[in-house]
Parts: C-alpha cells; structure tokens; sequence
C-alpha cells in the first residue's frame, strides 16, 4: 500500500530512490487473507509465530526513517492520513494517543527518537497507541545496513506477546525473549484481522 514496493525479490517499505524525493513516505505490505485471531463461539485465542528478516538502510545516515512494525489490525485497516515520520503508517497524528480510537497491536523496530519515545533506537509493543506499553533498547543496523532476525509469537493460553531480535546469520530462537507483554487480542482486535509491515519517513 502507499509507497511499498519490491525489488530484486526484497519487499521496500518506504521510497528510497536518490533522485526523488523521500520525505513523508509511507508504505505497508499484508497478508491478503484475513487471519482468524481468535474464535467468537468459543472465546478460544490463536496461537502464532512468526519468523522475518530485515535491514534498515539509510541513503543517508544523518537524515534517516523512524523504524518499520510489524503490526495486527482489523482487516479493512488503511495508512491513515499524517501517519508519515514516527507514526510509521500505524496512526494518524490525531488519535496517536487516544487509545478509545485505535485498534493495533504492533511490534515496532524504532530508530529515530520522536518526543514519546524512551531513545533513538528500541523495540516496542505497542496497543492502540504509539507510545510502546513495554520497550527495550536495541543496537539498530541503520548504519551499517545489518540484517536483523526477528521473531514474534503469541502464546494464547497466557496472553503472552514476545519478541526475540538477533544479528546472528543462522538464528536459533529461544531461552528468554528480549521484550514480552501480556494483552489479550479479543479486548483489542475483532476475531479476523489484517497483519502486516509498516514504515515510514519523515522530512529530509
């Protein structure tokens, strides 16, 4: 959606051409399908797991985005309007912070510091708000262009949302997660939802 596209078999998020412009892009990649998270005749969550890769690479160090999500909303869910820079295509600037009127669970990679944020670079759960419920430091690749491994899963009998984030080239995922938090998705998300990626910059 927006200004995501592929290339050479990799899914970009946000522009990154030199001759154009690259401020205000926003840019989402989803599943095409509607994902069952949870069932409305027996109240029983899902469990899940996911596995990705990615790299966060600045055209110029100085100048850079504010990080990329994964992130679980409805399924009719859009980019919406001045969601560009820190919002990272999950909310509006209007109704960043007002938790009655979003409905997102995101894990979000940030690498640039906006006023709500605890630093520069960390990983984030967010839940209907861009200020992250729980959030952890992390040495972001932005300068050296490293590939981050990633692993996200929910584990529905204890509502338990973890994050493992690695460099290493052949991960092995397990022991304790760098970042966790308890939220139950059916107080959150209707039974179907979209998930996806999200991204954004902000002015150059």
């Amino acid at each position: 959606m927006r200004d995501a596209f592929t290339s050479q078999g990799v899914l970009e998020l946000t522009k990154n051409q030199l001759n154009s412009s690259i401020s205000y892009s926003v840019g989402r990649a989803s599943y095409a399908e509607p994902v069952q998270l949870w069932d409305a005749s027996t109240g029983r969550l899902t469990d899940f797991t996911t596995h990705f890769s990615f790299i966060i690479k600045a055209v110029n160090i100085s100048w850079h985005g504010d990080g990329l999500s994964f992130f679980i909303a409805p399924f009719e869910s859009n980019i919406p309007n001045n969601s560009s820079g820190g919002y990272l295509a999950l909310f509006s600037a209007e109704s960043a912070n007002k938790t009655s009127q979003n409905q997102i669970v995101a894990v979000e990679f940030d690498s640039f510091q906006n006023y709500w944020d605890p630093s520069d670079d960390h990983v984030g759960i967010n839940v209907n708000s861009i200020v992250s419920a729980t959030n952890v430091s992390w040495n972001s690749s932005i300068k050296n262009g490293s590939q981050a491994n990633a692993r996200i899963s929910y584990n529905s009998t204890t509502k338990n949302l973890s994050v493992f984030l690695t460099y290493a080239n052949n991960p092995v995922f397990g022991g304790n997660s760098g970042l966790s938090y308890i939220v139950d998705l059916r107080s959150v998300l209707p039974e179907w939802g979209r998930i996806g990626f999200s991204a954004a910059t902000a002015v150059d």
